[in-house]
């Protein structure tokens, strides 16, 4: 069975669905009957518990079912987003691939509890703000992948040591597309207890990376610099976005891109041959117009170079899209349909899929379903 619920994640969910009614809290006082409005502040704030018949009359009140207050996976209420999507897709499919997005963190939440592994309380954070250059972010950047022993090639250990060591899970999965390709690459969500990364699996392996980069900015920055809901994921609008996106853009060039592991990869010899600048951008996992910049920042090379680089392609990715979610997700998730903590029908709704498909997922990463069809 499912724990209760506490009285702080109800209290959430009844100020979110207070105020997307546009009610403020002396109509719910009066909606309720109940005597003035500190009490009505009390059960927002979780220092007051729902009666059943006032958990009833919510649901008519705010034009919510009872099971949006009492979802033990559900977000609404606490969850903040910052998308990164491309200008085309509608805002309404943003919203709707919002409420999915925060079922999956709502679960992912659950089973982090269950296993008794809450985030630390402790939270690692940049000491950057508004007013900090772009010299500032990409000096934070470097520091931050000598600290977390990233290597030469950042980019291949910077999932595992994000998870590991700053305690903030990567969740890759399948986004919303338009008709004519424009998609939504990723985000970040900020919770009390915890950052979460989504990133696009279908997008190409360096923009997956740049993404997670560019979003691991926001996790460690939000309480200084709390960014836009919506951003975009275009090169062109991005390069010359609010300031907030391009100190994030800074750092995640510099944090890819390391000083150190641009002087061991690129022959001094070499720095205008375009050939070699995109075998460096291939080991990088970068596309080579993000490494023409960040040679011409560096004053590596000069804007003719740059320019010929910046028109170069990235080369496709040979192992093709991750697998989705994450394997610790899904771990976690089987852990707890094996002990009886959770049943394969409520593990199914959350994330969206059938029974079928959940014993698809744990297939992929060579997991039994620890249930019968």
């Amino acid at each position: 069975m499912l724990d209760k619920i506490s009285h702080k994640l109800i209290g959430f969910r009844v100020k979110a669905a207070r105020e997307a009614k546009g009610w403020t809290q002396d109509q719910l006082t009066e909606g309720l009957g109940l005597n003035d409005r500190q009490s009505v502040s009390d059960i927002e704030n979780g220092k007051r518990t729902l009666r059943a018949e006032e958990m009833l009359a919510l649901t008519d009140l705010l034009d919510r079912d009872i099971e949006f207050f009492i979802d033990p996976f559900a977000v609404a209420g606490e969850a903040q987003f910052n998308w990164r999507a491309d200008p085309g897709v509608p805002e309404d499919s943003l919203d709707g691939f919002e409420l999915k997005a925060g079922q999956w963190i709502g679960l992912l939440r659950w089973l982090r509890e269950q296993r008794d592994s809450r985030a630390s309380v402790l939270k690692r954070a940049l000491r950057l703000s508004t007013q900090s250059s772009y010299e500032d972010a990409q000096e934070r950047a470097e520091s931050l992948a000598a600290e977390l022993d990233l290597g030469v090639i950042p980019a291949e250990t910077l999932i595992d040591k994000v998870e590991r060591e700053l305690d903030i899970p990567v969740l890759f999965v399948d986004t919303v597309e338009t008709a004519d390709g424009k998609s939504i690459s990723g985000a970040t969500c900020h919770l009390e207890e915890m950052g979460v990364i989504l990133i696009n699996r279908n997008e190409s392996e360096a923009r997956r990376f740049f993404d997670l980069a560019h979003e691991l900015f926001h996790a460690l920055t939000w309480d200084a610099m709390k960014p836009e809901h919506r951003e975009s994921n275009s090169f062109e609008e991005r390069t010359k976005g609010k300031r907030v996106e391009q100190l994030a853009n800074s750092f995640a060039a510099a944090l890819l891109m390391p000083r150190a592991s641009l002087d061991k990869l690129i022959d001094k010899d070499r720095v205008n041959d375009i050939a070699h600048l995109c075998e460096v951008a291939a080991l990088l996992r970068v596309a080579p117009v993000a490494l023409a910049w960040r040679l011409f920042n560096l004053k590596l090379i000069g804007d003719d170079t740059r320019q010929s680089l910046s028109q170069e392609k990235q080369r496709p990715s040979v192992s093709g899209p991750p697998k989705r979610f994450s394997a610790s997700f899904v771990k976690m998730l089987h852990e707890a349909l094996e002990n009886g903590r959770l049943s394969a029908r409520k593990a199914a709704k959350a994330i969206g899929i059938g029974l079928g498909g959940l014993t698809e997922l744990f297939g992929q990463y060579d997991l039994p379903a620890p249930f019968e069809l």
